[in-house]
């Protein structure tokens, strides 16, 4: 089941979630506050003393999504601890061990999201529900550097320094950003609404001119043109600056092993990304006064033959390189659980202090349940990934038609988090991965500490964190039947029914 959202409706239940959620706690911090404090910790696991204190005026607020709830209040509620009979299913939370800093959870606001967007009547009330704390709260969003698949026919494929006849242009002197005008007027609004957003680029080609398919199809970057194509990337981030947006991290490429015949893209080899990163990217970056984090791999964990993809380490092991490299980028589309939890762990173990990022995965227009489109969700982006340190998630395209149109080459049915209506009518729809995402991102603040969490039982997924003014978040999906749950904290417990196939963000703050 899909719900709709109408104008009236969207307000109706806005007001309900400011009705539910009157109990959390307001998180205030900068931007630069969150990189910081996730520079400082990604990679740490800190552990420190904790007592048993009086909760006796320490209320739990509950909310609940599956097929039937949105984010609705369960009526736990809970201002009665340690009463009543503890159930055999138990969540321990422990938050004396605190590990790595959350990152955010969000999308890419391709060019296809900004259009739908921009031209639906309904755009400011979009805005306003995407990334406003009465709605998602959506706190990391992923940008494309030039176009990806993800554009209106009508404005084509495209790079910031295309030429006529693709004449080389060394000096960037043609570079403009005006065709991601309408992503820039969304994005100013968002800020509006969220100043904290985090921002992720990611180019899917260089301009033709400089590749060796003389295209944005397929092919390579030329040898010769990677100080120039170092100087186009920041050039990307100095325009975006200059609009008032501060690309926060910054991948290499998108999906370095593959490359299209249809839409924009170029491979890169661990050799090549070494020099490009160590020689010309990392110190010119740093030569231009920009603090922006370099992330590297962007792609799938294993190959077709289910054999771990080691770039990041391969790419590290180069000293000239490692020192300018932040962050790696994990894509969802080869392998399965277990594969993805094998390269959680390969990274922790071979590359501790690399911040590590589920970057990119998308659900498809035929398979539409909600329970079990969340559970695939949470399983393979989202709680498993947290409790392997990855930090935080974007999903592909934030905004869609329901029939997945809007594009030029690629994937023909891929949804988003947020679906609109392709003629600009009135109305949005929230799709599974939108509810799992909000129920980070609404209710966890950036730069909460995750902290130890155990389960007695398998059909119980969970991961919990705790933010600078002791606000605990423990969001649970519950993979079975409706069940009473206890919840183990300090030396207290409350017991909490879990709806069934649901997923639930449980909150409370540590008394003063």
């Amino acid at each position: 089941m899909r719900r709709f959202i109408t104008v009236l409706s969207s307000i109706l239940f806005v007001f309900i979630l400011t009705a539910c959620t009157e109990q959390t706690t307001t998180f205030s911090t900068t931007t630069s506050e969150i990189i910081s404090s996730v520079t400082s910790s990604s990679s740490s696991t800190t552990t420190t003393t904790t007592t048993t204190i009086d909760v006796s005026q320490t209320i739990v607020s509950a909310f609940a999504s599956n097929n039937t709830l949105a984010f609705s209040n369960i009526g736990v509620n809970i201002n009665d601890w340690n009463t009543g009979s503890k159930s055999t299913l138990t969540i321990t939370i422990d938050d004396s061990v605190q590990y790595q800093p959350f990152g955010g959870t969000g999308a890419a606001l391709t060019y296809s999201s900004a259009y739908l967007i921009n031209n639906s009547v309904d755009r400011d009330e979009i805005i306003e529900y995407i990334f406003g704390d009465d709605g998602m709260n959506v706190s990391l969003i992923r940008l494309c550097v030039g176009a990806s698949d993800y554009v209106t026919p009508s404005i084509g494929h495209y790079s910031y320094n295309d030429t006529v006849g693709n004449v080389a242009d060394p000096e960037l002197t043609q570079f403009s950003i005006e065709k991601d005008q309408v992503i820039i007027d969304v994005l100013k609004d968002a800020l509006e609404v969220n100043p904290d957003i985090v921002f992720m680029a990611a180019p899917w080609s260089a301009p033709a001119w400089m590749k060796t398919s003389n295209s944005l199809y397929q092919g390579s970057l030329k040898s010769i043109y990677f100080e120039t194509y170092a100087n186009y990337l920041i050039k990307f981030i100095q325009a975006y600056a200059l609009e008032g947006i501060e690309i926060n991290y910054l991948s290499v490429q998108n999906e370095p092993y593959y490359a299209s015949y249809e839409y924009p893209g170029m491979t890169w080899t661990v050799s090549s990304t070494r020099q490009f990163v160590g020689v010309y990217l990392g110190p010119l970056l740093e030569a231009a006064g920009l603090d922006t984090k370099i992330m590297i791999w962007d792609h799938n964990p294993v190959d077709n033959s289910g054999n771990i993809i080691k770039f990041p380490t391969q790419v590290i092991s180069d000293t000239a390189s490692a020192q300018y490299v932040d962050a790696v980028g994990i894509h969802c589309y080869t392998g399965d659980d277990s594969d993805m939890y094998d390269y959680l762990d390969y990274l922790r173990t071979d590359a501790p202090n690399l911040e590590v990022f589920m970057t990119e995965c998308t659900a498809i227009t035929t398979y539409q349940n909600i329970e079990s489109n969340m559970e695939w969700s949470v399983r393979r982006m989202y709680t498993e990934a947290y409790n392997r340190y990855a930090m935080g998630t974007t999903y592909w395209n934030l905004v869609m038609d329901p029939y997945g149109n809007t594009h030029l080459g690629g994937c023909t049915n891929c949804t988003g988090l947020v679906t609109v209506p392709e003629n600009g009518s009135a109305g949005f729809e929230l799709e599974a991965d939108a509810y799992v995402t909000a129920h980070f991102s609404k209710y966890v603040e950036m730069g909460a500490k995750r902290i130890h969490t155990q389960v007695n039982n398998t059909t119980l997924l969970v991961t919990t964190f705790i933010d600078d003014t002791g606000k605990i978040t423990v969001v649970v999906f519950n993979d079975g039947a409706e069940r009473n749950v206890t919840f183990q904290w300090r030396g207290q417990y409350f017991v909490a029914k879990l709806p069934k196939s649901s997923l639930t963000s449980l909150v409370w703050q540590i008394p003063n």
